[in-house]
Protein backbone atom coordinates (compact mmCIF):
# COMPACT_ATOMS: atom_id res chain seq x y z
CA UNK A 1 0.00 0.00 0.00
CA UNK A 2 1.52 3.31 -1.07
CA UNK A 3 1.46 6.52 0.96
CA UNK A 4 -1.56 7.89 -0.91
CA UNK A 5 -3.58 4.74 -0.22
CA UNK A 6 -2.56 4.78 3.45
CA UNK A 7 -3.64 8.42 3.70
CA UNK A 8 -7.09 7.79 2.27
CA UNK A 9 -7.52 4.61 4.35
CA UNK A 10 -6.71 6.54 7.54
CA UNK A 11 -9.07 9.29 6.47
CA UNK A 12 -11.78 6.71 5.92
CA UNK A 13 -11.34 5.29 9.44
CA UNK A 14 -11.42 8.82 10.85
CA UNK A 15 -14.67 9.59 9.06
CA UNK A 16 -16.19 6.30 10.19
CA UNK A 17 -15.16 7.14 13.76
CA UNK A 18 -16.61 10.63 13.57
CA UNK A 19 -19.87 9.43 12.07
CA UNK A 20 -20.07 6.59 14.55
CA UNK A 21 -19.41 8.94 17.43
CA UNK A 22 -22.04 11.35 16.15
CA UNK A 23 -24.60 8.55 15.82
CA UNK A 24 -23.86 7.24 19.31
CA UNK A 25 -23.98 10.78 20.69
CA UNK A 26 -27.28 11.44 18.96
CA UNK A 27 -28.65 8.15 20.24
CA UNK A 28 -27.66 9.06 23.79
CA UNK A 29 -29.25 12.48 23.39
CA UNK A 30 -32.45 11.01 22.00
CA UNK A 31 -32.44 8.40 24.76
CA UNK A 32 -31.99 11.10 27.39
CA UNK A 33 -34.79 13.22 25.92
CA UNK A 34 -37.07 10.19 25.74
CA UNK A 35 -36.23 9.37 29.35
CA UNK A 36 -37.10 12.92 30.41
CA UNK A 37 -40.32 12.98 28.39
CA UNK A 38 -41.43 9.58 29.70
CA UNK A 39 -40.87 10.66 33.29
CA UNK A 40 -42.78 13.95 33.08
CA UNK A 41 -45.89 13.81 35.25
CA UNK A 42 -48.50 16.55 34.93
CA UNK A 43 -50.06 17.98 38.09
CA UNK A 44 -53.59 18.91 37.08
CA UNK A 45 -56.07 20.93 39.08
CA UNK A 46 -58.46 18.66 40.95
CA UNK A 47 -62.01 19.22 42.12
CA UNK A 48 -62.99 21.48 39.21
CA UNK A 49 -66.46 21.71 37.72
CA UNK A 50 -65.16 21.57 34.16
CA UNK A 51 -66.15 18.72 31.86
CA UNK A 52 -63.82 19.26 28.92
CA UNK A 53 -60.69 20.89 30.32
CA UNK A 54 -58.10 19.85 32.89
CA UNK A 55 -56.17 22.95 34.06
CA UNK A 56 -52.44 22.21 34.27
CA UNK A 57 -50.78 23.45 37.48
CA UNK A 58 -47.22 22.14 37.12
CA UNK A 59 -45.06 19.18 36.06
CA UNK A 60 -43.17 16.66 38.14
CA UNK A 61 -39.77 15.83 36.66
CA UNK A 62 -36.93 13.56 37.83
CA UNK A 63 -34.28 14.97 40.15
CA UNK A 64 -31.63 16.98 38.29
CA UNK A 65 -28.81 14.67 39.41
CA UNK A 66 -30.45 11.86 37.39
CA UNK A 67 -29.17 13.66 34.30
CA UNK A 68 -25.94 14.95 35.84
CA UNK A 69 -27.23 18.45 36.58
CA UNK A 70 -26.50 20.12 39.92
CA UNK A 71 -24.67 17.06 41.25
CA UNK A 72 -21.89 19.21 42.80
CA UNK A 73 -24.60 21.27 44.54
CA UNK A 74 -26.21 18.19 46.03
CA UNK A 75 -22.85 16.92 47.26
CA UNK A 76 -22.09 20.29 48.87
CA UNK A 77 -25.52 20.42 50.53
CA UNK A 78 -25.17 16.89 51.90
CA UNK A 79 -21.75 17.78 53.33
CA UNK A 80 -23.15 20.92 54.97
CA UNK A 81 -26.11 19.09 56.49
CA UNK A 82 -23.96 16.18 57.72
CA UNK A 83 -21.58 18.66 59.37
CA UNK A 84 -24.37 20.59 61.10
CA UNK A 85 -25.99 17.41 62.39
CA UNK A 86 -22.70 15.91 63.59
CA UNK A 87 -21.95 19.11 65.55
CA UNK A 88 -25.39 19.01 67.17
CA UNK A 89 -26.70 22.17 65.55
CA UNK A 90 -29.53 20.30 63.84
CA UNK A 91 -31.35 17.05 64.47
CA UNK A 92 -32.97 16.78 61.05
CA UNK A 93 -32.88 18.82 57.83
CA UNK A 94 -34.95 18.59 54.68
CA UNK A 95 -34.69 20.72 51.56
CA UNK A 96 -36.08 21.11 48.09
CA UNK A 97 -34.38 23.31 45.48
CA UNK A 98 -35.83 23.94 42.02
CA UNK A 99 -34.36 25.93 39.14
CA UNK A 100 -37.59 27.53 37.90
CA UNK A 101 -36.18 28.32 34.46
CA UNK A 102 -34.59 24.96 33.69
CA UNK A 103 -37.21 22.84 35.54
CA UNK A 104 -34.43 21.01 37.39
CA UNK A 105 -34.53 20.20 41.09
CA UNK A 106 -32.40 18.77 43.87
CA UNK A 107 -33.73 17.37 47.10
CA UNK A 108 -32.38 15.99 50.36
CA UNK A 109 -34.94 14.16 52.49
CA UNK A 110 -37.39 16.30 50.52
CA UNK A 111 -40.36 14.08 51.38
CA UNK A 112 -39.82 14.08 55.16
CA UNK A 113 -42.65 15.90 56.90
CA UNK A 114 -42.52 18.77 59.41
CA UNK A 115 -45.02 20.95 61.26
CA UNK A 116 -45.69 23.90 58.92
CA UNK A 117 -46.89 26.40 61.56
CA UNK A 118 -47.02 29.84 59.92
CA UNK A 119 -46.28 28.38 56.49
CA UNK A 120 -50.01 27.67 56.30
CA UNK A 121 -50.65 31.40 56.09
CA UNK A 122 -49.79 31.17 52.38
CA UNK A 123 -52.67 28.83 51.42
CA UNK A 124 -54.96 30.99 53.58
CA UNK A 125 -53.98 34.01 51.49
CA UNK A 126 -54.46 32.00 48.29
CA UNK A 127 -57.97 30.96 49.41
CA UNK A 128 -58.98 34.59 49.95
CA UNK A 129 -57.48 35.78 46.66
CA UNK A 130 -59.27 32.98 44.82
CA UNK A 131 -62.56 34.40 46.09
CA UNK A 132 -61.48 37.91 45.14
CA UNK A 133 -61.22 36.83 41.51
CA UNK A 134 -65.02 36.58 41.36
CA UNK A 135 -65.83 39.08 44.13
CA UNK A 136 -63.26 41.93 44.26
CA UNK A 137 -65.23 43.73 46.98
CA UNK A 138 -64.04 41.15 49.53
CA UNK A 139 -60.75 43.03 49.98
CA UNK A 140 -62.60 46.14 51.15
CA UNK A 141 -64.83 44.35 53.64
CA UNK A 142 -64.12 45.24 57.27
CA UNK A 143 -63.74 42.73 60.08
CA UNK A 144 -63.58 43.82 63.71
CA UNK A 145 -60.67 42.25 65.53
CA UNK A 146 -61.36 40.44 68.81
CA UNK A 147 -58.28 39.25 70.72
CA UNK A 148 -60.31 36.26 71.92
CA UNK A 149 -59.94 34.78 68.45
CA UNK A 150 -56.36 33.79 69.36
CA UNK A 151 -56.22 30.23 70.71
CA UNK A 152 -54.56 29.49 74.04
CA UNK A 153 -50.85 28.91 73.56
CA UNK A 154 -48.17 28.30 76.23
CA UNK A 155 -45.76 30.61 74.43
CA UNK A 156 -48.32 33.33 73.69
CA UNK A 157 -49.52 33.90 70.14
CA UNK A 158 -49.06 37.64 69.76
CA UNK A 159 -50.66 40.27 67.57
CA UNK A 160 -50.17 43.95 66.89
CA UNK A 161 -53.87 44.40 66.08
CA UNK A 162 -56.04 46.50 68.39
CA UNK A 163 -59.07 44.75 69.83
CA UNK A 164 -62.51 46.10 68.82
CA UNK A 165 -60.99 47.95 65.88
CA UNK A 166 -62.17 47.13 62.31
CA UNK A 167 -59.63 46.10 59.67
CA UNK A 168 -60.15 45.54 55.95
CA UNK A 169 -59.53 42.06 54.57
CA UNK A 170 -56.77 43.59 52.44
CA UNK A 171 -54.93 44.88 55.53
CA UNK A 172 -55.44 41.63 57.41
CA UNK A 173 -53.94 39.63 54.54
CA UNK A 174 -51.00 42.05 54.37
CA UNK A 175 -50.32 41.81 58.10
CA UNK A 176 -50.68 38.03 58.05
CA UNK A 177 -48.02 37.69 55.35
CA UNK A 178 -45.66 40.62 55.85
CA UNK A 179 -45.57 40.58 59.68
CA UNK A 180 -46.79 37.00 60.17
CA UNK A 181 -49.37 38.50 62.55
CA UNK A 182 -51.33 35.74 64.29
CA UNK A 183 -54.26 37.99 65.18
CA UNK A 184 -54.78 38.79 61.50
CA UNK A 185 -54.45 35.11 60.60
CA UNK A 186 -57.01 33.78 63.07
CA UNK A 187 -59.41 36.62 62.26
CA UNK A 188 -59.28 35.65 58.58
CA UNK A 189 -59.62 31.95 59.40
CA UNK A 190 -62.58 32.70 61.66
CA UNK A 191 -64.45 34.45 58.84
CA UNK A 192 -63.62 32.28 55.85
CA UNK A 193 -65.90 29.49 54.71
CA UNK A 194 -63.77 26.37 55.44
CA UNK A 195 -64.82 24.95 52.08
CA UNK A 196 -62.97 27.74 50.23
CA UNK A 197 -59.77 26.90 52.07
CA UNK A 198 -60.28 23.17 51.59
CA UNK A 199 -60.63 23.69 47.84
CA UNK A 200 -57.10 25.10 47.64
CA UNK A 201 -55.66 21.87 49.01
CA UNK A 202 -57.95 19.70 46.89
CA UNK A 203 -57.08 21.58 43.69
CA UNK A 204 -53.34 21.10 44.27
CA UNK A 205 -53.72 17.49 45.42
CA UNK A 206 -52.33 18.31 48.88
CA UNK A 207 -53.72 16.80 52.07
CA UNK A 208 -56.10 19.23 53.77
CA UNK A 209 -55.22 20.01 57.42
CA UNK A 210 -58.94 20.34 58.21
CA UNK A 211 -59.68 20.67 61.91
CA UNK A 212 -56.50 18.85 62.89
CA UNK A 213 -53.99 21.53 61.93
CA UNK A 214 -52.16 21.07 65.27
CA UNK A 215 -51.02 17.61 64.13
CA UNK A 216 -50.68 18.39 60.44
CA UNK A 217 -47.32 17.88 58.74
CA UNK A 218 -46.10 18.60 55.22
CA UNK A 219 -42.91 18.00 53.23
CA UNK A 220 -40.62 20.59 51.64
CA UNK A 221 -41.34 19.32 48.14
CA UNK A 222 -45.11 19.30 48.63
CA UNK A 223 -45.17 22.74 50.24
CA UNK A 224 -43.11 24.12 47.38
CA UNK A 225 -46.10 23.57 45.09
CA UNK A 226 -47.88 26.57 46.64
CA UNK A 227 -45.04 28.80 45.45
CA UNK A 228 -44.77 27.10 42.08
CA UNK A 229 -48.41 27.75 41.20
CA UNK A 230 -48.03 31.36 42.29
CA UNK A 231 -44.89 31.84 40.19
CA UNK A 232 -46.51 30.24 37.13
CA UNK A 233 -49.93 31.82 37.80
CA UNK A 234 -51.57 28.46 37.15
CA UNK A 235 -54.07 28.53 40.03
CA UNK A 236 -54.71 32.21 40.71
CA UNK A 237 -54.87 34.74 37.89
CA UNK A 238 -51.60 36.50 36.96
CA UNK A 239 -52.88 39.66 38.69
CA UNK A 240 -53.58 37.93 42.01
CA UNK A 241 -50.51 35.68 41.81
CA UNK A 242 -48.46 38.87 41.41
CA UNK A 243 -50.26 40.40 44.39
CA UNK A 244 -49.50 37.36 46.55
CA UNK A 245 -45.80 37.21 45.63
CA UNK A 246 -45.44 40.96 46.11
CA UNK A 247 -46.66 40.61 49.70
CA UNK A 248 -44.36 37.63 50.26
CA UNK A 249 -41.41 39.67 48.96
CA UNK A 250 -42.11 42.26 51.69
CA UNK A 251 -41.88 39.78 54.58
CA UNK A 252 -40.06 41.39 57.51
CA UNK A 253 -38.31 38.15 58.52
CA UNK A 254 -34.61 38.50 57.65
CA UNK A 255 -33.25 35.28 59.12
CA UNK A 256 -33.12 31.94 57.30
CA UNK A 257 -33.03 32.20 53.52
CA UNK A 258 -32.45 35.97 53.41
CA UNK A 259 -29.49 35.77 55.78
CA UNK A 260 -27.63 33.48 53.37
CA UNK A 261 -27.57 35.68 50.29
CA UNK A 262 -26.31 39.12 49.24
CA UNK A 263 -28.11 42.08 50.76
CA UNK A 264 -30.82 43.41 48.50
CA UNK A 265 -31.66 40.07 46.88
CA UNK A 266 -35.40 39.90 46.27
CA UNK A 267 -36.95 36.90 48.03
CA UNK A 268 -40.66 36.11 48.19
CA UNK A 269 -40.85 33.75 51.15
CA UNK A 270 -42.59 32.63 54.32
CA UNK A 271 -41.17 31.13 57.47
CA UNK A 272 -42.83 28.95 60.08
CA UNK A 273 -41.78 27.92 63.60
CA UNK A 274 -43.21 25.10 65.69
CA UNK A 275 -42.00 24.86 69.31
CA UNK A 276 -41.99 21.59 71.26
CA UNK A 277 -42.51 21.79 75.01
CA UNK A 278 -42.67 19.71 78.13
CA UNK A 279 -44.21 20.94 81.37
CA UNK A 280 -44.48 24.41 79.88
CA UNK A 281 -40.80 24.65 78.93
CA UNK A 282 -39.47 24.56 75.34
CA UNK A 283 -37.52 21.42 74.45
CA UNK A 284 -36.79 22.06 70.79
CA UNK A 285 -38.31 23.42 67.63
CA UNK A 286 -38.86 23.05 63.94
CA UNK A 287 -38.03 26.08 61.79
CA UNK A 288 -38.83 26.26 58.09
CA UNK A 289 -38.30 28.91 55.45
CA UNK A 290 -39.58 28.52 51.91
CA UNK A 291 -39.83 30.82 48.92
CA UNK A 292 -38.63 32.08 45.57
CA UNK A 293 -35.25 33.76 45.21
CA UNK A 294 -35.31 36.19 42.29
CA UNK A 295 -31.76 35.66 41.10
CA UNK A 296 -31.38 37.71 37.86
CA UNK A 297 -32.72 35.76 34.85
CA UNK A 298 -32.75 32.50 36.84
CA UNK A 299 -35.15 32.61 39.80
CA UNK A 300 -35.27 29.49 41.92
CA UNK A 301 -37.40 27.92 44.60
CA UNK A 302 -35.82 26.87 47.89
CA UNK A 303 -37.62 25.28 50.81
CA UNK A 304 -35.65 24.27 53.91
CA UNK A 305 -37.18 22.57 56.95
CA UNK A 306 -35.15 21.93 60.10
CA UNK A 307 -35.42 20.43 63.53
CA UNK A 308 -33.07 21.82 66.20
CA UNK A 309 -32.68 22.58 69.89
CA UNK A 310 -32.41 26.35 69.46
CA UNK A 311 -33.79 28.86 66.95
CA UNK A 312 -30.34 30.38 66.37
CA UNK A 313 -28.98 26.97 65.35
CA UNK A 314 -31.85 26.36 62.93
CA UNK A 315 -31.50 29.85 61.46
CA UNK A 316 -27.79 29.35 60.85
CA UNK A 317 -28.36 26.00 59.17
CA UNK A 318 -30.94 27.49 56.81
CA UNK A 319 -28.67 30.48 56.09
CA UNK A 320 -25.73 28.18 55.24
CA UNK A 321 -27.87 26.11 52.91
CA UNK A 322 -29.23 29.28 51.32
CA UNK A 323 -25.70 30.60 50.70
CA UNK A 324 -24.56 27.28 49.24
CA UNK A 325 -27.48 27.26 46.81
CA UNK A 326 -27.09 30.94 45.87
CA UNK A 327 -23.37 30.51 45.18
CA UNK A 328 -24.05 27.42 43.03
CA UNK A 329 -26.66 29.25 40.95
CA UNK A 330 -24.39 32.29 40.62
CA UNK A 331 -21.54 30.08 39.41
CA UNK A 332 -23.80 28.34 36.91
CA UNK A 333 -25.38 31.58 35.69
CA UNK A 334 -22.90 34.42 36.31
CA UNK A 335 -24.37 37.90 36.24
CA UNK A 336 -22.99 39.91 33.34
CA UNK A 337 -22.57 43.62 33.95
CA UNK A 338 -23.32 45.87 31.00
CA UNK A 339 -20.50 48.19 29.94
CA UNK A 340 -22.98 50.96 29.14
Amino acid sequence: MNFSQQKYTALGFLLIGLVGGYVVGQAKTVGLLNSINNSLTPIEEKGTKYSFVHPLLAYRVPEATTFGDYLPLKNALEATIDSEISMGRAAKVSLYFRDLQAARWVGIAQDDTFYPASLLKVPTMIAYLKQVETNPSILNQNITYDAKVLPADPFGLSSTLISSRPYSVQELISRMIIDSDNGATFTLLDKINPEFLRQVYIALGIQDPGDDSANYKISARTYGLFFRVLYNATYLSPLHSEQALTLLSQTTYTGGLVAGMPKGTVVAHKYGEHVFSQNGSPTGLELSDCGIVYYPAHPYLLCVMTSAQEESYANNVIAKISKTVYDAVAERYPITVSSK
